[in-house]
């Protein structure tokens, strides 16, 4: 987050739905990542329902504790193709996963996370997979081959951190517009489209 934007997000209504979304969920909103966590108040589940409606964005509950819910946002065609590549499925497979279609991925890891919230099994660091971390990464976190971490960003980074770095830069100025949105009252469902105008005016500036 740039400091225009921290600056911005400190003038904002932080229990604003659209605030929420922009700090936790730019990167999907914009298109360049498969999903990310929202974890908002159980309250404003059927208002973010009316909003997601027409858009190409789904949510699924997750876990809910107290009078909050974790949610996964996330764009359904790209996850589907993503839990289908070939590092992604073996590695689901290989913890426990006997298929990659989204429903019954869903559905075990809802059980794993409801196991670790009644204290019954450890967190399901498979997550991960879920949320578009590249598989060598997730591995490395579960210490699936004792790799060493060569940087921490959005996650963990056992490999390529080069290219990583650079990707979570684009994260960082997806949130950096998304929170100019939030804070101009636009409809951030909108962030794919300001995205890329605002990538193709970097390009063209070069």
């Amino acid at each position: 987050m740039s400091q225009q934007a921290f600056w911005l997000f400190l003038k904002m209504d932080k229990r604003n739905l659209f605030v929420q979304m922009a700090l936790q969920c730019a990167p999907v909103l914009a298109g360049i990542k498969v999903s990310n966590l929202l974890i908002i108040e159980e309250r404003y589940w059927k208002e973010l329902c009316f909003l997601l409606r027409n858009s190409e964005m789904c949510a699924r509950k997750l876990y809910r504790c107290r009078d909050k819910i974790t949610l996964l946002l996330y764009r359904r065609e790209e996850l589907e193709q993503w839990v289908k590549t070939l590092q992604v499925e073996a590695l689901l497979k290989e913890i426990g996963y006997d298929s990659v279609e989204l429903h019954r991925i869903f559905r075990k890891l809802e059980q794993r996370i409801g196991g670790h919230g009644n204290g019954e099994m450890p967190f399901p660091h498979e997550l991960g997979l879920l949320l578009g971390y590249p598989a060598e990464d997730v591995r490395g976190f579960m210490g699936i081959g004792y790799k060493k971490c060569l940087y921490t960003g959005y996650w963990k980074v056992y490999e390529k951190a080069e290219e990583k770095i650079a990707l979570f830069s684009e994260y960082d100025r997806a949130m950096d517009l998304a929170l100019s949105m939030a804070y101009e009252r636009q409809n951030i469902l909108k962030l794919k489209e300001v995205f890329e105008v605002d990538s193709r005016e970097k390009k063209l500036a070069v």
